[in-house]
């Protein structure tokens, strides 16, 4: 689950992070589960710099309570990995809002070093292992996503998880191709049939002596019109969602005001993401049900993903859990669990 407000800067911390996210985990706690957090830590920064003026913004320190967060999911057994947009960086909070950097959308684009990009991976990722110390435990981040999924120029980054022993990247979607003023990714050439691959210079491009692992986000192709349900609309479009994050996500999306432009972006082939705020339990118990075997020398992984801001129905995520619970040929592990097993199985590849 990413923990985080939206892209734009707008959202609420309590309404949009913290609150959803403590539903999420006392359901998971009803089954013994983990819950893994991607905790943005840029966005966690800027909440700490611009502390004063937020609290006389909002009424409250969000920092201080992301963190007191963060620190009470690890003692009741839940997962902290790092989740990164890298406009957050150098943001500054004026007028009631924040004003960030949309040209900087990848790791890779902030830096022109890798020395300089390791640095930045290497304190972020202390932000997160700070919290597990905090918390008493001797677990440390071991998995990172980038925000919005932009992983691609990713050689700078996927070298800055190396060398700071972060062993899984999960930013990829099959599929997905972006391409606008500030981001470009395409993961159509990605490993077809995989669940995961090693990866050292490209999230979608397989590299037997990378040390990184890339596990993507479960996904099938399909059509935009296929994502047009009650539930994906809710969590788009309710009043929970800021106006104006509304507005710019359907900028974003350039969908045209034509009928014409409307009904060729919705014939578009896009890839539907695994998502447990976007899809009923159902569904998403039939989709993993039916996904094609891992090979047999790999780990048999789906990676779901979801928002805290985006989370509305505690009943019927508790009915995917009971679902899952009630399944013998199904477990819900955390990162930091596949990472330890696939770094078992690699020691034992290697000897």
């Amino acid at each position: 689950m990413d923990h985080e407000i939206f892209g734009n800067g707008s959202g609420d911390v309590r309404c949009h992070i913290v609150e959803p996210a403590e539903r999420m985990a006392r359901v998971c706690e009803k089954f013994g589960m983990p819950l893994t957090v991607f905790f943005e830590a840029e966005e966690y920064l800027a909440f700490e710099r611009e502390r004063e003026a937020l609290k006389k913004a909002w009424g409250y320190d969000p920092a201080a309570e992301l963190g007191a967060q963060a620190i009470d999911l690890v003692r009741r057994g839940h997962d902290l990995q790092l989740h990164l947009h890298p406009e957050w960086v150098g943001s500054h909070f004026e007028e009631g809002r924040w004003i960030l950097q949309p040209d900087k959308r990848t790791v890779d684009s902030l830096f022109e070093t890798q020395e300089d990009a390791s640095a930045y991976i290497g304190q972020r990722k202390a932000v997160i292992d700070g919290f597990y110390e905090a918390a008493g435990s001797a677990r440390r981040v071991r998995a990172y996503r980038c925000g919005a999924f932009c992983a691609q120029p990713g050689r700078k980054l996927l070298r800055a998880l190396t060398e700071n022993g972060i062993a899984i990247d999960s930013s990829l979607v099959k599929g997905m191709v972006r391409n606008d003023e500030h981001v470009y990714l395409d993961f159509t050439a990605a490993p077809e049939g995989r669940r995961h691959w090693r990866v050292a210079d490209d999230v979608a491009v397989e590299d037997t002596a990378g040390q990184v692992t890339e596990i993507p986000i479960y996904s099938r192709m399909g059509r935009r019109f296929q994502q047009l349900t009650p539930r994906r609309l809710l969590a788009k479009f309710s009043g929970n969602i800021p106006k104006e994050q509304q507005r710019d996500m359907v900028s974003q999306l350039g969908i045209g005001r034509t009928p014409v432009s409307v009904l060729r972006f919705l014939a578009q082939r896009f890839p539907i993401k695994l998502d447990f705020h976007n899809m009923s339990a159902g569904q998403m118990l039939r989709w993993i049900r039916n996904a094609p075997p891992a090979p047999d020398a790999d780990l048999d992984v789906i990676v779901l993903i979801g928002h805290s801001k985006e989370h509305r129905d505690d009943a019927d995520f508790e009915r995917f859990l009971a679902g899952v619970a009630a399944d013998p040929g199904l477990e819900v592990v955390s990162m930091s669990e596949i990472a330890e097993r696939l770094g078992v199985r690699r020691r034992k590849t290697d000897d």
